[in-house]
Order: structure tokens, then C-alpha cells, then sequence
């Protein structure tokens, strides 16, 4: 899994924009995402059902990777702005999958 790509995916979804890009580069960008996410999130359900059940961290970290596939499957919606909105989501989604797949070098905080 090369780390740096996905980083690089979650830096241009988070990247504020004084204009909203072209729907194309949406549509990839959200193909990316989806992408890096579906390979990502066994490894992070992996890492945290690592935890103690029944901790606070166990039950945010589980309560945030059950929203995954509702989020993913959602699509990018009928507009631009939305569109634009979901992609940010979804790389704030990935970040956060990142940060506990338990991936070398990619730790809490990383971004």
C-alpha cells in the first residue's frame, strides 16, 4: 500500500479552493478516495477492535468506521457544491482510516 499516494489523495481533497474544481476532476478525485478507502478500512476495523470494548476510544473509532460505507456509498450528489462537499468528507474520512490502520510511520496525528 504506498502511504505517500494516499496522503497525497488526502491533501488534494482537503485543499480549500477559491473556485470549485471541474466536476471531472470531482468524479476522479472521488474514484481515488473511494478507492484508498475500501482498502484502508479492514486494516483500521482491525486496529481498533484491538482496543478495550466498551472504552470511550474504542466506542468513537468503531461509531466513525460503522458510518464508512454509508458515507462511500452515498455518492458524489447532483451538484458541484455537493459534490465538492463530499469529496472533502471523504478525504477527512480517509485521513482518519490512515491515521488507524496501523500502517508504518502513519501514527496518531499523522497527516
Amino acid at each position: 500500500m504506498d502511504v505517500d499516494e494516499i496522503k497525497a489523495t488526502i491533501t488534494k481533497a482537503l485543499t480549500e479552493r477559491s473556485a470549485l474544481p471541474p466536476y471531472e476532476d470531482l468524479c476522479a478525485l472521488h474514484q481515488d478516495l473511494v478507492r484508498h478507502i475500501e482498502a484502508l478500512t479492514p486494516l483500521a476495523a482491525k486496529r481498533v477492535d484491538r482496543l478495550w470494548r466498551g472504552s470511550v476510544e474504542w466506542y468513537q473509532k468503531r461509531r466513525r468506521l460503522d458510518t464508512v460505507p454509508h458515507e462511500v456509498g452515498r455518492g458524489l450528489g447532483p451538484g458541484l457544491q455537493s459534490a465538492a462537499w463530499h469529496v472533502k468528507s471523504l478525504g477527512y474520512t480517509l485521513r482518519f482510516l490512515l491515521e488507524n490502520a496501523d500502517l508504518a510511520g502513519t501514527g496518531e496525528g499523522a497527516h
